[in-house]
């Protein structure tokens, strides 16, 4: 997969293509790290972890893409507000005994699931406010799936950043060397770029 989304001939088909990117290029964060990596807290302000951060990204996509496939439907379930907060958080947790091929594995088939909803869903559909979350009024009106995609791509893009600056502050490594050497992009284009043009100051990356 190129670094940039496709360009294709349908919303929906565009739609799917930058929601896969958003999820593959999050992935490559992780490129080349341990599992002591993915547990470490390496910004002493803040108590998120890269591992975490995997998991929180590839189920926010499968959760909200699923309530864009159900549409006016909605996801109904038979747990109370804890029960699903406490299997929520626990989905996030990394085993005692896990290593990094099993934070991927369950990544990759989090994010492959989450992809299928979207391809299931009519961008049209209504999809009800979902009153198990506290982020949102009561008197809000309904959203549309097509809604529910473009709040999972902030999601993700948001929860990406964290995770560039929670990578850079491990090793020092950063989104376009670790996005090329993890998939095999050849982003030499960039430092020609700078090579002819010697006034601008290359960055460091």
């Amino acid at each position: 997969m190129p670094f940039f989304p496709a360009t294709h001939a349908t919303e929906h088909k565009s739609l799917i293509e930058w929601v896969d990117a958003a999820l593959v290029n999050a992935r490559s964060t992780v490129h080349g790290l341990t599992i002591e990596h993915l547990r470490a807290r390496p910004v002493p302000t803040s108590e998120l972890t890269l591992g975490w951060l995997m998991l929180h990204i590839a189920d926010v996509a499968e959760q909200w893409l699923g309530r864009a496939a159900a549409g006016p439907e909605g996801v109904g379930t038979d747990e109370t507000v804890l029960e699903r907060y406490e299997r929520a958080t626990a989905s996030h947790d990394i085993g005692a005994h896990a290593t990094v091929e099993d934070v991927l594995e369950e990544y990759d088939r989090t994010c492959a699931s989450a992809l299928e909803l979207l391809r299931s869903a009519d961008l049209e559909a209504t999809v009800p406010v979902p009153t198990e979350m506290p982020w949102f009024p009561p008197d809000l009106s309904e959203f549309t799936a097509r809604w529910v995609v473009q709040h999972v791509l902030a999601e993700i893009e948001r929860h990406s950043g964290h995770a560039d600056l929670l990578r850079e502050a491990i090793d020092g490594r950063t989104m376009y060397d670790l996005i090329a050497e993890d998939q095999g992009i050849d982003m030499s284009y960039i430092g020609a770029w700078f090579a002819d043009h010697p006034e601008i100051p290359a960055p460091a990356w």
